[in-house]
């Protein structure tokens, strides 16, 4: 199915990334499929009326679901399958990687943790540990925030600017996101009996494209990392490094 959303991934160079690609191509799909249907029930000159504006509404709703559902996924894979090999050979991720060591051997900042380095060291492979316990932490729970996903873009060693170029516009979208998925876009202030906030058609649309172009940068910047871009660190990442949990 062509997609009805900008930036529909390309073929990925790196064999790392075709998981994460087929989960977004899925995503475009998915979030395609329910716009055609709206446009299928709603639109027209005749404007076909089967369903009830609230059944409209849902539509545009899941639509955006979707595509952040497809984000949240496609970077969860690219953390299991590429951020590994990313930190083997990219000196900025590796030196980030060692900023996050430090935070995570350090209890409440004051003392070691004698527990987790116990818990390393006692491992055949301490590295490795070290690093399933990054994925791990990476990993749990659902991306609810750009902070989130750019503190997972310091993992990558990849910087914010080469992900997105309006945070506020990210914000936006998130807080819809969010609206949606845990609240059921209930809003009490709403008059004349209604509950629900009205979405428009082309302001989801808008959140949807915004979504998948933060997701296909977001494939692009680890596709050059693992097919072997050189990369430095960036100075604000290695000085600040990975926060050990995440909002």
């Amino acid at each position: 199915m062509a997609s009805r959303f900008k930036h529909d991934p390309r073929q990925p160079t790196h064999s790392g990334c075709l998981y994460a690609v087929a989960i977004l191509r899925n995503a475009h799909n998915s979030a395609s499929s329910l716009l055609n249907i709206f446009d299928s029930v709603c639109g027209g000159r005749r404007k076909r009326k089967s369903l009830s504006d609230d059944e409209q509404q849902d539509l545009l709703r899941a639509m955006l679901i979707f595509a952040s559902a497809g984000l949240d996924a496609m970077v969860k894979q690219l953390i299991k399958d590429a951020l590994r090999t990313v930190i083997n050979q990219d000196e900025g991720a590796t030196a980030i990687f060692k900023k996050y060591i430090e935070r995570r051997l350090a209890k409440e900042g004051k003392a070691i943790d004698h527990h987790f380095l116990a818990d390393i060291l006692g491992d055949s492979r301490p590295r490795d540990r070290l690093l399933d316990s990054l994925i791990s932490e990476l990993t749990q729970g659902s991306f609810q925030s750009a902070t989130q996903l750019f503190r997972v873009a310091e993992a990558f060693n990849i910087r914010t600017d080469d992900l997105h170029a309006n945070k506020k516009k990210l914000d936006a979208v998130f807080r819809t996101r969010n609206q949606i998925a845990h609240e059921m876009d209930v809003d009490f202030a709403q008059q004349e009996g209604r509950t629900r906030r009205l979405r428009d058609k082309q302001a989801m649309i808008d959140f949807a494209n915004e979504v998948f172009g933060l997701a296909a940068a977001f494939l692009n910047q680890v596709d050059a990392k693992l097919s072997g871009t050189p990369s430095t660190v960036s100075p604000d990442l290695a000085a600040k490094g990975i926060d050990s949990e995440l909002e």
